[in-house]
This record gives C-alpha cells, sequence and structure tokens, in this order.
C-alpha cells in the first residue's frame, strides 16, 4: 500500500454526486462498505485486476445505501492511496473443509493484500487521482 497525497482529504460531498461523477470515471462502490463508510476503488491494470486506486471515506451526516438512488449521506474523503492484491491462482485445497464458511466467503484469499507496487503503478495511482480531484472539486 501507497499513500498518496490529495486535495480530497478531508473533503465533504453528498455521496449521490460522488457516486454519480467517480462512477463515470470507472470508480466502483468497494464492496466492504458499511452505513457509516467504505471506498471507491479504481482498477488501474485491466482485466487482472491487481493494482487499485482506492478513495476511503466515512459518513459525517446520514447512512450510505449504495442500492438507494437517493441518499441525504454526507461523506468526507480519508487519505487515498494504491494497494496491489495478488490472488491465488488454481483451487483453493482448503475449500473441502471450509464448505460452510463458502456459502458466505466464496472468494479466494489474496496470496499477498499488500504486494509491492512499482513506481510506474503508483505513478498510474496518482494521475488517476488527479483526474478525480478535478473531477470533484470543479462541481
Amino acid at each position: 500500500m501507497i499513500p498518496i497525497d490529495s486535495r480530497l482529504e478531508n473533503q465533504e460531498f453528498k455521496f449521490v454526486d460522488v457516486r454519480g461523477v467517480l462512477g463515470d470515471l470507472g470508480f466502483t462502490l468497494g464492496g466492504g462498505w458499511e452505513y457509516d463508510g467504505g471506498c471507491f476503488d479504481r482498477v488501474l491494470d485491466g482485466e487482472k485486476r491487481e493494482m487499485w486506486l482506492r478513495l476511503p471515506f466515512t459518513a459525517t451526516f446520514g447512512h450510505i445505501d449504495a442500492e438507494q438512488e437517493d441518499s441525504d449521506a454526507v461523506i468526507r474523503f480519508g487519505k487515498p492511496y494504491a494497494l496491489r492484491h495478488v490472488y491465488q491462482d488454481g483451487i483453493d485445497e482448503g475449500a473441502g473443509m471450509r464448505l460452510t464458511a463458502g456459502l458466505i466467503d466464496q472468494f479466494a484469499s489474496p496470496e499477498d493484500p499488500d504486494a509491492r507496487i512499482g513506481p510506474e503503478w503508483a505513478e498510474r495511482a496518482a494521475e488517476m487521482l488527479r483526474v478525480a480531484e478535478s473531477a470533484l472539486l470543479r462541481n
């Protein structure tokens, strides 16, 4: 993980506005969101899906609901960062023993959830962050 300085840090926005603007830039609401916060993620390496830019946030007013079109929630961004997840290839050998857990957790754990990020990917993450900053701060 590489933290990246940003003009978005500590800025507050309406959740629905951010979701629309960042959605147009290819960001998705990260799967681990909660009603009081989460992150917007942007894949940086296409179909390989190992390199990501993550924009974490907390709700300062209201509750996050990804299913709801309209929301009064206001979010505050934390410090963005680039991250790399290297996923296991092949079959998860422990899957049979975790059959019940598999009904809830169907995805393999990352082989290395905090793998090394090369300078070219850190730069690409910073460039995408600048695009997101420009789009959000002009609105």
